[in-house]
């Protein structure tokens, strides 16, 4: 519904605008979350940037992972600074559309000048362009993304299961308990947090909120089958091992055969060399999510500096940058076309197992893009961990939450 909206927002709006205003040459800062090969990948797209727009230059300036630069960004701008663009958590764009530290896109996407095709509209994965839109207006592109997959011990797991079902009797099949638990195995690990939750949630066929205006609904029969499908793994068949750090560790290590774990393109990450990773199985419906970061550009910024950062954003997320992007970091791909550049192609393209993995974000759902969720999900990864661990059952563990959550969001 995001991606129609705003495909009849630009197709009727297209063609406003000047052809630019940028008439000197302007600099403009980019804070982003990248590291290492990352890093310098992103001064190398720069530098390419302004040999193809030589009256913009962009500087590259790393400020931490995405959460604490939007931070950074609200108090830079709050005291008359900051950068022109700037690499932020998607849960962050509520705080601060709020602080009044972002710009909305539109009128830089309706330029006829500079601004998208009506097929970019279409282009970017939906669930990506609905944790960008808010109040009918885009506040951010899609940048750096990952997707929930299976990922397994091939050598313990020949066929990865592909329902509930499956995963249910291999998790138990996979299980070898000890006296001694630091012997014990495990069909599956998991984190007991907000985000398995929510992936059980909307597989189940439930949402986080409903209603107009939105309110959290997850306590409701959704919610509650969905948790206590994780707590009979966990307490009633023992079949888990329940880490507050990363299963991934686990699975590597031999102390358990599966996990749910957002994931890149595996050949990137030697920790997966020995590894395989599959969609998820899936419940009344298929669903998964795929966290990242976007691309916002900053208030207080002069008109001239916000053109140029809305050039440098459009042509960093152009399919084949974005291909390229995703390729080199491995990162998934945050819009279809990408999938046909020759540089995805002859890399992860050539992987059918990842290419399902990547697949699945056409199906994966939108976290809320209110300033309550991050506050809400704390309160909701706690309630998890104490189902997990059988000290209150689902239903109380999901109202206690979602009162929580009424309060957080304020009346």
């Amino acid at each position: 519904m995001v991606c129609l909206c705003l495909h009849l927002f630009l197709s009727g709006c297209i063609g406003a605008g000047p052809e630019t205003v940028i008439t000197s040459p302007v600099t403009i800062t980019f804070w982003h979350a990248q590291e290492g090969q990352a890093a310098a990948l992103l001064e190398k797209l720069a530098a390419e940037f302004s040999s193809e727009e030589p009256l913009i230059t962009v500087e590259c300036v790393y400020r931490g992972e995405p959460a604490a630069l939007a931070t950074a960004v609200a108090e830079a701008v709050a005291g008359g600074g900051g950068p022109a663009v700037a690499e932020v958590s998607e849960a962050s764009l509520a705080s601060l559309r709020a602080a009044g530290a972002v710009r909305p896109l539109e009128r830089f996407m309706v330029n006829r000048h500079y601004g998208f095709d009506v097929s970019d509209t279409e282009d970017f994965w939906p669930c990506l362009v609905e944790s960008n839109t808010a109040d009918g207006q885009v506040w951010g592109l899609p940048f750096s993304h990952e997707v929930y997959a299976l990922v397994y011990r091939p050598d313990l797991v020949p066929e990865p299961p592909k329902t509930w079902d499956d995963l249910r009797e291999a998790a138990t099949a996979l299980t070898v308990r000890s006296p001694d638990p630091a012997r014990s195995s495990f069909g599956l690990a998991v984190r007991a947090d907000a985000d398995l939750f929510c992936l059980f949630l909307y597989q189940n066929g439930g949402a986080l909120q409903a209603g107009d205006p939105p309110r959290y609904c997850f306590n409701d029969a959704a919610g509650v089958v969905a948790l206590d499908f994780l707590y009979e793994l966990s307490c009633m068949r023992r079949s888990v091992l329940v880490t507050m750090g990363d299963p991934l560790e686990a699975v590597a290590d031999g102390r358990a055969a599966m996990t749910i774990v957002p994931v890149r393109w595996p050949v990137r990450d030697p920790g997966l060399t020995s590894l395989a990773a599959a969609p998820l199985p899936s419940g009344v419906r298929r669903a998964t999510l795929a966290p990242g970061s976007s691309l916002v550009i900053c208030a207080g910024r002069s008109p001239a500096e916000e053109e140029a950062a809305w050039r440098f954003i459009r042509w960093l997320t152009g399919p084949e940058n974005a291909a390229r992007w995703a390729v080199a970091t491995g990162y998934v791909p945050v819009r279809r076309s990408a999938l046909e550049e020759p540089v995805w192609r002859a890399g992860p393209g050539r992987d059918p197992a990842f290419s399902e993995i990547v697949a699945q974000i056409e199906w994966a759902a939108a976290l809320p893009d209110v300033q309550s969720w991050p506050e809400v999900k704390e309160r909701l990864s706690a309630a998890v961990y104490a189902r997990l661990f059988g000290q209150v059952n689902s239903s109380e563990a999901l109202l206690d939450a979602v009162l929580e959550a009424g309060v957080a969001s304020g009346p």
